[in-house]
């Protein structure tokens, strides 16, 4: 079976999730190749996959026109039984890619990240209806982005697939001790692409300003703001196993998102013992039963309300349960996550 993924992702944790794609379709036994943009963070996927990047420079739509070209020459290189293709950015300009995966008798596999469908994150939707429309089959992570997608396509066979554990980046060693963590105390964390404002970080910033007893705070990404009193901050991409070993050493992630198609934020914390304390936007309450696997916060909830949040994790009696429920959860959806994709990916083969 032989599979070319073109990678349309940027940063941040949904990034991840070519690097799931890869590494299980790879353990499954399928010759995967990987197309991407230049300087794209695939940390663990060299023994699973061969890498092709494109040139760069010229600006960004130029720059997106060679990976286009490239994936496309090496679809036809290839010649492989399935090309998926991860997510959009100029439809109009990614009609190369189709063009060479129908030449070569592949099947298209979708994967649509966000809701929205045409905000300058999620990508220009000119075109795109007629791409996923082509597409064999359509994949989102949440059905609450299947939902707009059907509504935006008149497709109504998504396949909703569990987002899965960032499998490549919790197996990276950390190379420096990013905070300097009380030895007593809780760690809450807030981390990302945090100069997207739907993020949510100024709660976080008045939570530590207020303070909750027995907690400190830390954010950590692109966008953080300054560090002060009650707040640790590293601003910029964070390396992920260093990144790893500070959700590993935190026993809260804070999500006061004001929107979210889904987070694989909620999914790092979950999977590595740092409870989720969330908004209930979006996608999001459907990666956390709140309770068990994590706390959910009514959209637009008062200081108050997430004081309260963590002053009951504060609790070791209430906090582990959690903690065990929700790393279980978070490994049982991954196992569905492989079954599903190798099912699209493997089953005809």
């Amino acid at each position: 079976m032989r599979v070319v993924l073109v990678d349309w992702l940027g940063r941040g944790g949904i990034a991840q999730t070519s690097e799931a794609w890869v590494m299980e379709l790879g353990t499954a036994g399928a010759e995967v190749t990987v197309i991407t943009r230049p300087g794209r963070e695939l940390a663990a996927t060299g023994a699973a996959a061969r890498v092709v990047t494109s040139h760069e420079g010229g600006g960004r739509i130029r720059s997106h026109m060679r990976v286009v070209a490239v994936a496309a020459e090496t679809i036809r290189e290839v010649q492989p039984n399935v090309v998926i293709v991860q997510n959009y950015v100029l439809p109009p300009l990614e009609r190369p890619v189709y063009r060479a995966a129908a030449g070569v008798g592949a099947r298209v596999i979708s994967v649509v990240h966000d809701h929205r469908l045409h905000s300058l994150l999620a990508g220009n939707r000119a075109g795109l209806r007629s791409s996923l429309r082509q597409a064999t089959a359509v994949v989102a992570h949440t059905r609450f982005v299947a939902d707009a997608v059907a509504a935006f396509t008149g497709r109504h066979d998504l396949v909703v697939v569990p987002h899965p554990v960032q499998v490549g980046m919790i197996d990276q060693p950390s190379s420096t001790t990013l905070l300097s963590n009380p030895k007593d105390g809780l760690l809450a964390l807030h981390f990302g692409v945090l100069k997207r404002g739907y993020k949510g970080t100024e709660m976080v910033e008045r939570l530590a300003t207020t303070g909750v007893p027995g907690w400190s705070f830390a954010v950590l990404g692109a966008g953080a703001p300054p560090a002060r009193p009650g707040l640790q901050s590293v601003p910029g991409f964070v390396d992920a196993g260093d990144l790893v070993a500070v959700v590993r050493s935190s026993q809260a992630t804070l999500l006061p998102y004001r929107m979210a198609s889904q987070s694989g934020a909620v999914v790092l914390g979950q999977v590595l013992g740092s409870v989720p304390v969330a908004s209930a936007v979006g996608g999001i309450p459907e990666q956390i039963e709140h309770g068990r696997t994590g706390l959910l916060l009514p959209p637009d909830a008062p200081e108050k309300a997430w004081q309260d949040a963590l002053s009951s994790l504060s609790d070791d009696g209430v906090r582990a349960p959690m903690v065990e429920a929700a790393r279980e959860t978070a490994w049982k959806n991954h196992h569905e996550f492989v079954a599903a994709i190798k099912g699209l990916v493997c089953g005809d083969a």
